[in-house]
């Protein structure tokens, strides 16, 4: 064998191996993906609604009504102690509840 008959081969064989190696890639993706737990749309339906009707929601106030006075959990304190009620500000109600104030 010639110097090129046999760098023609090697090249044959690292081709080949390169398509096995893509091929064993692809068949080991596919088996992840056939091994993945599936279920069907309506079970998955199903089990949302379950959710939903079992996890307290107040965005959803068709099925769990309204949060309690008090119960926002986002007002930590009132608009940082304070802090910015000053005579420019004079339109900020102490007594609000809220996190803003609207000039």
């Amino acid at each position: 064998m010639s110097s090129k008959q046999q760098q023609q081969l090697q090249l044959q064989l690292k081709i080949k191996y390169l398509k096995l190696k893509r091929i064993n890639e692809l068949n080991k993706n596919l088996r992840e993906e056939l091994s993945r737990e599936r279920i069907t749309a309506s079970n998955a339906c199903l089990s949302l609604i379950n959710y939903i009707q079992t996890t307290r929601d107040y965005t959803l106030p068709e099925i769990w009504g309204y949060p309690p006075p008090n119960s926002n959990h986002f007002i930590t304190n009132r608009y940082h102690n304070n802090r910015y009620n000053s005579n420019k500000h004079e339109h900020y109600n102490d007594s609000s509840n809220g996190c803003c104030t609207i000039m």
